[in-house]
């Protein structure tokens, strides 16, 4: 049996010195969680910073020119393209979730090199997907551009990627995209 940790009155209300405790040891963790920004620890499997801050405005999705859109994805840097699938951000390689590009060397692969440049620029926006990275260590996003329009449909809406059909939650209408372009020729792949 334990030590009671007696019970004090306040105000004619009884109140557990134990409970008090632990309320006020809440309330303090609360406090200065929502004061400070937070730091990815070494381990995750996200080697970049991200500081919480309030959330931005919701874009507006009415004039989206992809089928697939987001509207509140988390904004990152883009600092070199890798190649039509691939590109650094931070310390780490962000690889498109829902699609695969043609490798150096092979057909449409400076097309679709070109084309990610073009339509990341210096930032994107990117959506988690079932799997957080792939088997070389790149993370996996679903990449948007600023207006949140699709940039993994555009590459397969203009031929120079393929759908990834495994799995994802864009999975078919990434596959619709591509069979749409190789029924009209679009692009280099075909």
């Amino acid at each position: 049996m334990g030590v009671p940790l007696g019970r004090n009155l306040y105000m004619g209300i009884t109140v557990d010195l134990h409970h008090t405790a632990w309320l006020a040891l809440t309330v303090t963790i609360l406090a200065v969680s929502l004061a400070c920004t937070v730091e990815a620890p070494v381990n995750t499997p996200f080697p970049f910073t991200i500081e919480i801050a309030s959330p931005e405005p919701m874009l507006d999705l009415s004039n989206c020119s992809t089928v697939i859109c987001c509207a509140d994805c988390m904004l990152i840097d883009v600092d070199r393209i890798i190649d039509g699938d691939t590109f650094q951000s931070a310390n780490t390689r962000i690889r498109l979730f829902g699609v695969d590009t043609p490798e150096r060397g092979e057909p449409c692969f400076t097309e679709a090199t070109n084309r990610l440049k073009e339509l990341a620029g210096s930032t994107v926006r990117v959506e988690r997907g079932p799997r957080s990275e792939d088997r070389y260590g790149r993370i996996l996003f679903y990449v948007y551009n600023n207006d949140g329009e699709s940039i993994d449909e555009t590459l397969v809406r203009e031929g120079l990627a393929l759908a990834w059909t495994r799995d994802g939650q864009h999975k078919d209408g990434l596959v619709a995209a591509e069979e749409g372009a190789k029924r009209d020729g679009v692009g280099c792949l075909w």
